[in-house]
Formats: structure tokens, C-alpha cells, sequence
């Protein structure tokens, strides 16, 4: 059977779950492109469902797959020129708990760039957890496609407190990174790791400076204030990183 209809129930579940409060309510998001699909599976994410456009449907042979027609495909995209494969995924959601290993805190982080590429660092960094709170959300289509399969490969809690979020890091050493912090190539860490990492345009909140335990800077040449957070936070984990060796 092949899906011809927008009004059909399962295409206008899609098409809710581009709202971000429809996916939080719900507690499913949307995967799009043959790799992230196929990552998707291949490291365990819970998919309920998987669309295929009708003209490439033979090519696949996904569980729980649904075949629409191209027209359909098309309003039911987020890309322009998508592939043709679409899946509907549960979230990872449980209690915040503490990190298995290193882990980030995303402090109102709100760009979608910005927090793919740091969960795509994360996990190139051997970082197990990350914490996003009052931040964009993880699970939005552009996220998504920035960190590139690797919401699969750690834990990531979403949340509204960071005081909750502190409490869950009080086995591991939390550190800020902040303008007026140390040195980071001259300071070295032992046990695990939070770094936590704030807003594009205000820094770190009130909160997270008063209860790190310490805050590492990244040393500039001339007078250039800042870098882009997800360009700084990548340098300071893979330092972090480098110190395991």
C-alpha cells in the first residue's frame, strides 16, 4: 500500500513532530537521510517507523517501513533535496543520572550548529554524556543532521534546572569554560570531566559560575575577545581528551 494522502494519520504525525513541543510532549523525533537512518539501526535507537518515497522504495527493506508517494515525500521533508528516507524515532528519556565517563553541559546553549557539532566532538572525544539544559533542542532536524549519527553513541539528557544537573555531576570535577578562567594547555584534569560551556552572546549563567568547581579559557593571539562556543568547546574537550593518552 502506498500512502497518497497528507491527511492521512501516520504523514500528519510527521508533520507534527517539527514542532519542538509536539516532540517533547510525545517523546519522538524525526531522523532523515539513508546514513542517519541507517545509524540509527545499526546502533540501537528505538525506531517506530520508517518512510521511503515510492520511487526508491525497492531498494529498502526497512522494519516497520511505510511507503508514500514522491509528492507526499516531498511535504513531509525538511530538506530539499532529500533522499527519500525518513524514520520516526523515540527519544532517549530517562532521569537525569550521573555520567558513565566525561560528560558536557550545554548551559542555554541555543544555536542548532553549534550544539551538532559539540555532540559530534563529544563523542570523538570519548565523552559519554551530555546535559542540555535551558538549550535548544537536541532532537530538532538541524541538530540532527550537524552531529551526524552521533546522538546514537551517548546518553543525552534534556533539562530545566541546572541545579538538578549539578547534583547528578557531584562525583565528577566541573569545569567552566570562561574568559576568565586559566589556561587550559596549563592546567591538566584527573577522574571525570563536566565541562560546561554557555550561551552564544552571554556566556556561562550565574549559576554555573558560582558552583564549578574551576574555569579553563583558551589563550588568543592580538586582541580577539572570543571564539564561536562550539569551536571552543571542541578545542577544550579534545585537550581533555588528549591527557587520557
Amino acid at each position: 500500500m502506498v500512502i497518497t494522502s497528507l491527511d492521512n494519520a501516520k504523514i500528519a504525525e510527521v508533520k507534527r513532530l517539527y514542532d519542538k513541543k509536539y516532540r517533547r510532549m510525545c517523546g519522538r523525533y524525526i531522523i532523515e537521510g539513508i546514513r542517519l537512518v541507517n545509524d540509527a539501526v545499526k546502533y540501537g535507537a528505538k525506531i517506530t517507523s520508517v518512510f521511503v518515497k515510492e520511487s526508491i522504495a525497492s531498494n529498502y527493506n526497512f522494519d516497520n517501513q511505510v511507503i508514500v508517494s514522491d509528492k507526499i515525500f516531498s511535504k513531509i521533508s525538511d530538506t530539499v533535496n532529500g533522499q527519500g528516507v525518513l524514520a520516526v524515532a523515540e527519544k532517549f528519556v530517562s532521569e537525569l543520572k550521573p555520567p558513565r565517563s566525561n560528560a558536557l553541559v550545554l548551559d542555554c546553549v541555543q544555536d542548532p550548529g553549534n550544539a551538532g557539532t559539540l555532540i559530534r566532538t563529544a563523542v570523538a572525544c570519548g565523552f559519554t554524556d551530555i546535559y542540555a539544559v535551558n538549550s535548544v533542542d537536541l532532537y530538532s532536524p538541524k541538530v540532527l543532521r550537524s552531529a551526524m549519527s552521533a546522538h546514537f553513541c551517548l546518553n543525552l539528557y534534556e533539562s530545566g534546572s541546572l541545579e538538578e544537573t549539578f547534583e547528578a555531576l557531584r562525583n565528577s570535577e566541573i569545569i567552566a569554560c570562561d574568559l576568565d578562567g586559566e589556561n587550559v594547555f596549563k592546567s591538566s584534569t584527573s577522574g571525570k570531566v563536566a565541562l560546561v560551556l554557555g550561551n552564544e552572546g552571554n556566556g556561562l549563567s550565574e549559576y554555573s559560575k558560582m558552583n564549578c568547581h574551576r574555569a579553563v579559557t583558551l589563550p588568543m593571539a592580538g586582541e580577539f575577545e572570543s571564539l564561536n562556543v562550539a569551536v571552543a568547546g571542541s578545542v577544550i574537550m579534545y585537550k581533555i581528551f588528549s591527557e587520557r593518552f
